[in-house]
């Protein structure tokens, strides 16, 4: 009888577990950006801080474009997106953010810089919260990718292709009381004149709870 029960257990979580897996698997990727236009978000900044062409998003420093947020709220996801920024650049892509007060304090900034800084506050950190472990390559003028998990309290950044942040925000002090929804979004050129950043193939995949 013991090992009927242990049997059904074992049939019981395979299949919870496909359904998981399939799930997850027929979630609609979603294409923030159509490559074309910024008809899928919402700018809160000036709109002249933002050009559009040849597939790419561009913002130039100076130009107070301050970020672009999606227009939904999204709670456990798979975000990617491809970037590059100037020598000296500093940008980033936010997480789990309201549309007010400021995205990187109401949820996550993933930074975007080549600027002498910490672990705590270089490329592919999330902000002031979570280091890097190891340091991502963090060359200008190159194209690099973010692709941003999100599950719970389950927050996992890789960049291009390693993992360099696998962190549990009910364990951080502070972090523990981020919101665990919000809007994701592209950080300006947060530099002066002079400097650039730009995104493109910018996508999202919602996750079943």
């Amino acid at each position: 009888m013991k090992q009927i029960v242990m049997l059904l257990g074992v049939i019981l979580t395979a299949i919870l577990t496909n359904f998981t897996v399939h799930a997850d698997e027929n979630s609609e990727i979603i294409k923030l950006f159509n490559g074309k236009d910024l008809s899928n978000w919402v700018v809160m900044g000036k709109r002249e801080g933002w050009e559009v062409k040849d597939g790419v998003i561009r913002s130039e420093g100076g130009r107070e474009g301050h970020w672009l947020r999606s227009k939904n709220k999204y709670q456990d996801f798979i975000f990617k997106v491809q970037w590059r920024v100037s020598k000296g650049g500093n940008s980033g892509v936010y997480i789990r953010s309201a549309d007010k007060g400021q995205p990187w304090e109401t949820g996550y900034e993933v930074q975007i810089s080549n600027e002498p800084r910490d672990d705590l506050h270089c490329t592919g950190s999330l902000y002031g919260f979570f280091p890097v472990q190891p340091r991502p390559d963090e060359t200008a003028d190159k194209w690099h990718t973010f692709e941003i998990h999100c599950k719970g309290t389950q927050i996992k950044i890789i960049a291009d292709g390693v993992t360099c942040v696998n962190a549990d925000q009910a364990k951080h002090e502070k972090a523990k009381f981020k919101p665990l929804a919000g809007y994701v979004g592209l950080q300006d050129s947060h530099s002066p004149a002079g400097h650039y950043v730009e995104y493109r193939n910018v996508t999202l995949k919602a996750l079943q709870k």
